[in-house]
């Protein structure tokens, strides 16, 4: 999970031959902020310290200690710590270690929904929920291992992958996923998506509102109305937040003047760049790279 990952992430947790990855995060003094994004991994947090607001897909959610999140392949999420010096455990893997190769029952049942995504886990396992006191020691254990990687981590964290699989079909966790999203709300988070996609692969052309409105396509009101309800911004600031971030990339990596990198990031006006850079970041692109060097 990269916290300046906003396309479909493309980051590889794990190896190819251990597609597990976990973490540990803590936030000290400075809070913790990771803007909305999707990846095809499947992640499970559990929050050790603090307190967290979560928006996944379009539900916000508060989690504090001991509260768990489940987030399905694909799922739009956004993560932002609510006090200081939090704390909590994430672990990503590839949602195909679970399936076996000779296609049995479960395998074609539980399984293989959860992959082709008809069958989704419920996001959040609070210490409320009717099932989290049978939940929370596996998930606990699975990260502890994982986290280890002591002889055998992959192996055994894999074994409590399939058994927590086991306990969220038996506790009625694994849900149809038109129970969890209306048509609506999921047509809006794949146009999000698709209009995202776009921006940030065309970050570099010049872009206009009108072009954005053409790919779902709808009316640039319409537009403008749905993408600040996800992400609380217009297509057009995210797009220029967007390639101030990768101005900042390139201020950091390479030594090419300040003029080239705005227009290698789509700026046509460099007194523009330098105003929505100063604006967004609070220091002018020259006093960043110095402070970055």
């Amino acid at each position: 999970m990269h916290p300046d990952s906003r396309l479909k992430e493309n980051i590889i947790h794990g190896t190819k031959e251990k597609p597990i990855h976990a973490m540990h995060f803590f936030t000290d003094q400075k809070p913790l902020f990771v803007p909305n994004h999707w990846h095809h991994y499947v992640e499970i947090l559990l929050i050790r310290e603090g307190s967290y607001a979560f928006k996944i897909n379009l539900e916000t959610f508060v989690l504090k200690k001991g509260d768990i999140c489940i987030l399905n392949s694909g799922d739009l999420h956004q993560i932002k710590s609510l006090n200081a010096n939090t704390c909590h455990d994430a672990l990503l893997f590839e949602p195909e270690i679970l399936l076996f190769a000779y296609s049995d029952q479960w395998n074609r049942s539980v399984l293989q929904p959860f992959l082709n995504h008809s069958l989704l886990s419920v996001n959040v396992i609070d210490s409320e929920h009717p099932e989290h006191h049978a939940l929370y020691p596996l998930i606990h254990e699975l990260l502890e291992t994982s986290l280890s990687e002591e002889e055998y981590w992959y192996e055994r964290s894999k074994l409590r992958l399939l058994e927590l699989m086991i306990q969220l079909e038996k506790h009625h966790c694994l849900l149809p996923a038109g129970s969890m999203q209306s048509d609506t709300e999921m047509k809006k988070i794949h146009r999000y998506k698709q209009i995202v996609s776009y921006i940030e692969l065309h970050y570099q052309e010049s872009i206009t509102l009108e072009q954005l409105s053409e790919i779902i396509p709808c009316n640039s009101q319409y537009l403008c109305r749905f993408f600040k309800e996800i992400s609380g911004m217009t297509p057009i600031r995210y797009l220029i937040s967007y390639r101030i971030d990768q101005a900042c990339v390139e201020l950091e990596q390479t030594s090419k003047p300040v003029s080239e990198i705005a227009l290698d990031c789509g700026f046509e006006n460099i007194s523009y760049f330098i105003r929505k850079f100063r604006e967004i970041k609070c220091c002018t692109p020259k006093e960043y790279r110095h402070e970055k060097k």
